[in-house]
């Protein structure tokens, strides 16, 4: 399959036998360092394109003798670096393998060096040629053939497990045959990559020169997550993306239209949260359910926001605001633990200790008095309903912005006076007993109407979590939608949520006390990991990145 591989009569012509003449008489003592760039990529791409389903062949028509038996160089490495079990330099023992090129190293004429590796697993392989234990039909196209290789290529090797004869004894493939050229490389990677600019333009080069140790990782996040739910008998599932109304977070949506949907009912949203879906099912049974997917807010991009963004949100059925934040600690201690057997960075030892100094409980602050206490305003006897009300209250040096409805106002004094002050360490700190003004969907705290059975978890001063015992009263979710709804007209809040109808009547056939919870899984992901901003744990990064590449 590789260049220059000749048939049974080229094997017999005069230029193959001179071939062969020269590398017999060549010294084997000589070392003659080959440069395996010799044949540049432009011009080795000439010859690619006249031949391009030779150089991108179908496995289905590479024919494997059975002699040689299939693996892999993890299977290889742990069969015979790590374990060192099974018979080596037994030529009987023969293996072939897939692998990417690494390195190409020849000493003299005909003993070549390949290293093939896995970006994946980062495995390795040393392969050994050596024209005498090649097919000796194979022999006039040693050096064309392996000449004609880069780094890049990905090639099918056959051979035996063999020491190396150098003083590292170096665990490799002793290939009975030449390499075969699965898929030809047709560019030539940089020997490094450390410009932030170049990284967010192409995620495709960054990975196979800096590796894809965050993609993995990220994985292994996402596992851990998935096993604490599935072994506490969690069901996943997954929502609507699509639909005629996005609703379920205080978010701008996006909107498309569909070409297939009657002209009345084509305008379709993007969801801004699964939340409401999520309730249905377990209105229609599914005790515990969890989903992990993507939700899409028309907001702008910076280091701790997309557009688009993966999350976490589970619903139990009986559960308190308690229960709630007890499964929070849980669930983060699970992660972390899981995360520390393969992983290890400044931000993560330094949580992990925290954490153990206070027993895995995190910090707590609640809402209301500790705005009061902040501004010296007694928010107990305020209508938290009337922003008028509230703005009247406020220090003249408050500097909040005029004109917002409650639940803006509210969020500004919590994002100046609450977190900054209280939530700017290591140790996760829930904040709790969210104003009912601010949280239409969570139930009314039944020791005081004002506020509700919600709380947020917050880290060096990033939320992380939001959940809350959810309200299951059809009227009560009616009057709160209206009332969000209305506050939205009023004070042109583009992010109030909207009265879905649908939802409040399937609410009527018996939703059960529900604890809700949500989590952001990039976020979280950028914390575990140390990054400074979103997109370095986002496969291609932030929409902006996005649209680069």
């Amino acid at each position: 399959m590789l260049a220059y591989r000749g048939s049974m009569s080229a094997l017999r012509s005069g230029a193959c036998r001179r071939a062969l003449a020269r590398l017999y008489s060549s010294g084997s003592r000589k070392q003659l360092s080959i440069d395996a760039g010799t044949l540049e990529f432009s011009k080795r791409n000439g010859i690619l394109e006249g031949k391009l389903k030779q150089y991108y062949p179908s496995l289905s028509n590479i024919r494997v003798d059975p002699l040689y038996k299939p693996t892999t160089l993890e299977k290889f490495r742990a069969d015979y670096v790590v374990a060192q079990e099974g018979p080596v330099d037994d030529e009987s023992n023969q293996f072939y393998v897939n692998g990417r090129v690494k390195s190409i190293r020849f000493s003299g004429k005909k003993i070549c060096f390949i290293d093939v590796y896995s970006n994946q697993s980062g495995a390795q392989l040393q392969l050994i040629i050596n024209f005498q234990r090649i097919d000796r039909k194979e022999q006039c196209e040693f050096v064309g053939s392996l000449e004609f290789l880069k780094v890049g290529d990905f090639i099918q090797a056959y051979g035996f497990p063999s020491y190396s004869k150098s003083r590292a004894r170096t665990m490799s493939l002793n290939c009975t045959k030449l390499p075969v050229l699965l898929s030809a490389a047709q560019l030539s990677l940089p020997p490094k990559l450390s410009d932030a600019a170049k990284i967010k333009n192409n995620r495709v080069v960054d990975y196979q020169v800096n590796g894809v140790e965050v993609l993995l990782l990220r994985h292994s996040i996402l596992k851990s997550l998935r096993d604490f739910f599935d072994s506490r008998g969690f069901v996943e599932v997954e929502t609507p993306i699509l639909s005629s109304k996005s609703n379920g977070a205080a978010a701008q949506p996006f909107k498309t239209t569909s070409h297939s949907l009657p002209k009345n009912a084509n305008e379709l949203e993007m969801r801004v949260a699964p939340e409401l879906w999520l309730k249905r099912l377990v209105v229609s049974g599914l005790d515990k359910v969890y989903e992990i997917g993507k939700v899409f807010r028309n907001e702008g991009v910076d280091a701790i926001h997309n557009a688009e963004f993966t999350t976490l949100e589970f619903y139990q059925s009986f559960t308190s605001m308690e229960q709630l934040i007890e499964i929070s600690e849980e669930l983060f201690k699970k992660v972390l633990l899981d995360l520390t057997k393969s992983h290890d960075n400044d931000v993560l030892g330094k949580l992990n200790s925290v954490l153990r100094e206070n027993n895995w409980k995190f910090k707590r602050v609640e809402f209301l008095p500790t705005l009061t206490k902040e501004l010296g305003v007694d928010f107990s006897k305020v209508n938290l309903e009337n922003a008028d009300e509230i703005y009247g209250v406020l220090p003249r040096d408050a500097e909040i912005p005029k004109n917002l409805s409650s639940q803006q106002l509210l969020n500004k004094l919590c994002a100046k006076y609450i977190e900054p002050l209280h939530c700017n360490a290591l140790l996760p700190t829930v904040i709790y007993h969210h104003p009912t003004v601010m949280s239409p969907l969570a139930k009314t705290n039944p020791l005081n109407p004002d506020t509700t059975k919600r709380f947020e978890i917050f880290i060096n001063g990033q939320e992380y979590i939001n959940a809350y015992e959810e309200e299951n009263c059809p009227q009560l979710q009616l009057a709160k939608f209206e009332a969000q709804q209305k506050a939205g007209e009023t004070y042109n809040d583009k992010e109030s949520l909207n009265v879905d109808y649908n939802y409040v009547e399937a609410m009527k056939w018996g939703m059960p006390p529900i604890g809700g919870f949500g989590l952001g899984i990039d976020r979280l992901c950028m914390l575990l990991l140390n990054k400074k901003r979103l997109e370095e744990v986002i496969a291609f990064g932030c929409l902006d990145d996005v649209n680069r590449q």
